[in-house]
């Protein structure tokens, strides 16, 4: 309480009207301290915490507080602080000023990180308050603190100590080197003298430790399912493994141009299974064993940034989504020839089979009545087929019996109609997909009565109507194919994934998906928690998406991104050309048929024998 008491009545003097204290005017590890908060912190922060730490003495250390004073005076009202005597329970901000006198002290410090806590970056700016003069124990004392930074998993860390009455050294540290360890390397960055610092300002930033990984090797687990990550070889030959160029797809490409950035050797696992469920008792061994088992370092794979094992690991930010749909088999399309029969179903059709079969003895028996000798079926059968395609008829065949003409007017009237009906439906059989109608909702599938083939049991359906697999989503898609035919079965997926199955397999492959999606799938990398990588890959991953270079990934490999937009059943669009192909095969036919027809004619001119064909 009497710190507290301290540190108000010292800044009660800058309410009383007093001018803030320049920094020439301070000590120089306050000057420089204030300098760095003004330029780095101030600019993009509003609260800091400000933390001391003391080796266990009974009185307080008084130049420790004199520094603390200076500094608060220093900042004056530029930002909110937040001050404390001793370890707090977990870090207050993002920023935080520590003033230690020793390395014992500040390896008291025992944080508790939350979950929230782990999508934080922390940035430490640590003043060693007791001068010490010699430089093997003055890095000796830093290195420690480094070390306990390091347990922390905090890498933006500046150490200031102050050399001589006029010198304050900088120091940070980087922990890869060629040895590939994760011993903090320290080494001095700047210096403060006479009031400035003779070093940039990048070079004393607090993001500047990530920059290279030294070419140090990175175990990396993948889940192969394309457009995301694929191989081009044969993945059980461990020569072939360790060509990168092989690896390939959004998350491939991406991890690649990661390794070329930050300078590490992509070292590939073998792919691996996500052995999502814990309710199939098998040793499954996958993905996510391999991160918890520390054997690989990166995870990579249409990874789901909100699913449950998020917790178990560190998420890089989102560089892409994907729609997660219900994928159902669709029943065989009718070809081109069989789509001309589908506006007349099948009764219709036998009627009008019956009724031509009726007319055509009706007449074959009326002329065989009246002159025998001249009676031939095929006339009157050529005469219904005449009249059914729409020609007219010779005059002479035209009956002279008003009873008789009547019933003929009948039947061209009736196939008339019928032929105008035909036309108009046969072009919505152009028009529109022919088949059943599949669920439009989860709640129609559901009712349907579809399984679910999945690798977990999932919250929004039911657990009666879903069989565990551990197949992957193109296994599933092969399964579906084979049985969908006779089984309601279903399966979900990335629309991604299904759109470039149905691309590899586009002679053969009925699946689509239904029109409501179940989520918004956010693509994320997996590290393993507390990873020192997040935050670096972070960045870049928010720089290649602001300069379109993860858009150009996605438009390379996905191309549900940028196909035409599902039109609602109130749109009208336009027909393109390849819905009637039917119409111009038959059409060719026709058209081959009488060319041929109008050749043997010119030719029953010169052969006789044609000629009776043609009479």
């Amino acid at each position: 309480m009497l710190w507290h008491l301290c540190i108000l009545a010292g800044l009660g003097s800058l309410v009383g009207g007093q001018p803030v204290i320049r920094h020439h005017q301070l000590a120089p590890l306050a000057s420089a301290a204030l300098k760095l908060l003004e330029e780095q912190v101030s600019p993009s922060q509003s609260t800091l915490a400000v933390i001391g730490l003391s080796k266990g003495e009974r009185h307080p250390d008084r130049e420790q507080e004199e520094l603390m004073t200076s500094i608060l005076k220093g900042i004056g009202d530029s930002m909110a602080l937040r001050i404390f005597e001793g370890a707090p329970p977990e870090l207050p901000s993002r920023y935080s000023l520590f003033l230690v006198n020793s390395a014992e002290a500040f390896s008291t410090l025992s944080f508790e990180f939350a979950d929230l806590h782990t999508a934080r970056e922390n940035n430490f700016l640590i003043l060693l308050t007791r001068s010490i003069a010699s430089k093997v124990e003055r890095q000796k004392v830093l290195r420690n603190i480094s070390r306990t930074c390091l347990s922390f998993h905090t890498l933006n860390v500046i150490l200031l100590s102050q050399q001589s009455q006029d010198l304050v050294l900088t120091y940070g540290y980087r922990i890869y080197n060629k040895n590939c360890d994760r011993i903090p390397i320290l080494e001095l960055i700047d210096s403060y003298e006479n009031g400035s610092f003779r070093g940039g300002h990048r070079e004393r930033s607090f993001d500047r430790v990530l920059l290279s990984l030294a070419g140090c090797p990175m175990r990396i687990s993948w889940y192969p399912l394309a457009p995301f990550v694929s191989f081009e070889g044969n993945v059980s030959d461990p020569e072939e493994l360790s060509q990168t160029w092989r690896l390939t797809g959004i998350d491939g490409e991406l991890i690649k141009m990661l390794a070329e950035i930050f300078n590490f050797t992509i070292q590939l696992e073998e792919p691996c299974q996500k052995c999502l469920s814990p309710d199939i008792k098998d040793e499954c061994s996958g993905c996510f064993d391999q991160m918890l088992n520390s054997t690989s370092s990166i995870l990579i794979g249409a990874m789901s940034g909100s699913h449950q094992h998020r917790k178990l690991f560190s998420a890089t930010t989102s560089y892409h989504q994907s729609a997660m749909v219900f994928v159902l088999h669709m029943e065989t399309k009718l070809g081109a020839m069989a789509l001309l029969a589908v506006p007349f179903c099948y009764g219709v059709w036998m009627a009008l089979v019956v009724c031509g079969i009726l007319v055509v003895l009706v007449i074959y028996a009326r002329r065989r009545l009246k002159c025998p000798e001249r009676a031939e079926l095929a006339e009157p059968a050529l005469q219904v087929l005449t009249t059914l395609m729409g020609n007219p008829l010779v005059a002479a065949t035209v009956p002279r019996n008003s009873l008789v003409r009547v019933l003929v007017a009948t039947w061209l009237l009736m196939v008339l109609v019928l032929r105008v009906i035909y036309q108009g439906k046969l072009y919505d059989s152009f028009r529109m997909p022919y088949g059943n109608s599949l669920p439009r909702q989860i709640s129609q599938l559901i009712a349907a009565n579809y399984t679910l083939s999945s690798q977990e049991f999932l919250e929004f359906y039911p657990r009666n109507l879903t069989m565990l697999t551990r197949n992957g989503s193109w296994e599933r898609f092969d399964h579906i194919e084979e049985v969908g035919d006779y089984q309601r079965i279903t399966t979900t997926s990335l629309i991604a994934s299904l759109s470039e199955y149905n691309r590899i397999n586009w002679n053969t492959s009925r699946l689509t998906h239904m029109k409501e999606h179940i989520l918004l799938y956010q693509l994320v990398i997996y590290l393993r928690r507390h990873s020192l990588l997040k935050f670096a890959f972070d960045r870049k991953i928010k720089q290649l998406l602001s300069a379109g270079i993860i858009g150009y990934l996605v438009r390379e490999f996905d191309s549900t991104e940028y196909s035409v937009p599902y039109s609602e059943p109130h749109e009208v669009s336009a027909l393109p050309l390849e819905v009637f192909c039917g119409l111009f095969y038959i059409s060719s036919i026709l058209l081959s048929s009488a060319v041929i027809a109008f050749g043997l004619e010119l030719l029953s001119l010169r052969i006789k024998w044609l000629t009776r064909y043609f009479e």
